[in-house]
């Protein structure tokens, strides 16, 4: 019998991660009556909604849903789920009013924005529509816990729930349908936005899930490389001083003048950045000087839940999941999240099947990751990141992370965190070595053009456990939509 000493849980639905993603979903299917347990990893990993959002909501897609404007959501990679325009077209008007009574918001230029205490635009100010969404999902009858979750269990195709702990006491959550809505994983590069690592697509991935597009990232143009941080106009006073090896940028200046619009992140990368990685920027600002170069942001890549699936019952929303890939990021992370969580929760309460019964053991709690695997991981990767690609580097970094996975597994302890973050790793580098390519905000020195006859296509990572190797395909992208 499984140890009385565990924390349980038991719903329908289970949602792993408490940003924007997973709060707004867990609300809509507590709206419908649906079990739902959801478990926050903030103490973890801060969800980004929370940490560096503004909440925002571009206006312009906001008026996609009565006139459609394929521009609004251009994809300079061609990776995008087909089925992500019409998503948004159908679902989020509706749902943007339904958060409107949740938390006002007011116009700010080509913007919508929450408005709080404060009067303005705030970076974290997601945190507080996310609180807002939550309260109400608790209102309703649901279930928040706070834990890091440390496992699946997976019987044959199907996912029986989770395991997690919290603050050393294991625990587990009983579910007929798993939803992941747990961030990206910017936080393993050492120019990422946030510090989420992004582990649990390694325990996806471990567990027989397929992932997406690992290779792709939104890039800001301006950021503090050092610092894991975009640049805003608001960090300015005045004109942006920034310095091209001791001297004024003002190349860097003529490409941020020159492109503009949806297209400048994309554009000022591909036709600047990647012909001046290796030279040394840096930004005065009122507080000092610091290095400067485009930084990692939203992950476009994710669990291909839908594209590949292999544990049916498993589905993904938010950051985590593969299909949000735009030139442009600018107030559309929240929007897609709202829209594809009505979608997903409509699609979850039509096959309802009430509370799980199966239970399983919650086992002892883990050892915690081990901090320095994460920064080695973050030094290695960045040896062969954009102009300093190699494959022969490339190669040699995967087959680090598999004798990494080795010396951990050869004591017999259970795979942890640390595994699946090697998983994930050698996912990434394998994916970026399998296109032969540069596309959108990827670069590869060697191959710096796109290759034409890969629109369309899509990476897709498999981990085989047997031989405890990363296999990578080029696979076309899906067709369309569906939860």
């Amino acid at each position: 019998m499984p140890g009385s000493q565990a924390c349980r849980h038991a719903g329908e639905v289970a949602i792993v991660g408490g940003g924007i993603a997973g709060a707004w979903l867990a609300y809509r299917l507590a709206q419908r009556d649906v079990p739902t347990v959801l478990i926050s990893t903030e103490e973890h990993a801060p969800a980004t909604s929370r940490q560096w959002a503004f909440g925002l909501v571009e206006q312009r897609v906001l008026d996609c849903a009565t006139a459609p404007a394929a521009e609004v959501f251009a994809d300079g990679s061609g990776t995008q789920d087909p089925g992500y325009a019409p998503m948004m077209a159908e679902y989020f008007a509706e749902e943007f009013e339904e958060l409107s009574r949740l938390v006002e918001y007011g116009p700010f230029g080509p913007y919508l924005y929450p408005r709080l205490a404060e009067p303005g635009i705030h970076m974290g100010g997601g945190s507080s529509v996310v609180d807002a969404v939550l309260a109400r999902f608790e209102a309703l009858g649901g279930t928040t816990i706070h834990g890091r979750v440390t496992d699946l269990v997976v019987d044959g195709d199907v996912c029986l729930g989770v395991r997690y702990e919290h603050h050393g006491v294991p625990g587990r959550i009983l579910c007929t349908q798993l939803v992941f809505a747990s961030g990206g994983f910017c936080g393993l590069f050492a120019d990422g936005v946030g510090s989420n690592t992004g582990y649990l697509l390694g325990t996806y991935a471990r567990h027989g899930g397929r992932l997406a597009s690992l290779e792709l990232f939104n890039r800001f143009p301006l950021g503090l490389p050092d610092l894991g941080r975009p640049l805003y106009p608001s960090d300015f006073d005045g004109a942006p001083r920034l310095l091209r090896a001791g001297e004024r940028a003002s190349e860097l200046e003529k490409a941020l003048d020159a492109y503009q619009g949806d297209r400048c992140d994309v554009d000022v990368f591909a036709h600047y950045w990647t012909r001046n990685l290796d030279v040394p920027h840096t930004v005065e600002l009122a507080d000092g000087s610091f290095r400067l170069g485009p930084v990692r942001g939203f992950s476009m890549g994710g669990m291909a839940t839908r594209l590949a699936p292999t544990v049916r019952n498993v589905h993904a929303t938010g950051e985590c999941a593969y299909g949000l890939a735009v030139d442009s990021i600018s107030g559309k992370p929240f929007p897609s999240f709202l829209a594809r969580g009505r979608m997903l929760a409509d699609a979850l309460a039509r096959h309802s099947t009430g509370v799980a019964e199966t239970d399983f053991e919650a086992g002892g709690a883990p050892p915690g990751a081990d901090a320095s695997l994460r920064q080695e991981i973050r030094h290695r990767l960045d040896a062969f990141q954009d102009s300093r690609f190699s494959l022969a580097s490339a190669e040699e970094f995967a087959r680090w992370c598999r004798s990494q996975r080795g010396r951990r597994r050869a004591d017999g302890t259970p795979d942890n965190e640390d595994v699946d973050l090697l998983i994930l790793a050698e996912a990434y580098t394998r994916s970026a070595m399998a296109r032969g390519e540069s596309r959108g905000f990827f670069f590869r020195p060697d191959l710096p053009t796109a290759d034409h006859t890969l629109d369309n296509h899509v990476t897709l990572a498999h981990y085989d456990a047997a031989d405890d190797r990363i296999h990578v395909t080029l696979s076309p992208r899906e067709t369309g939509a569906s939860a």
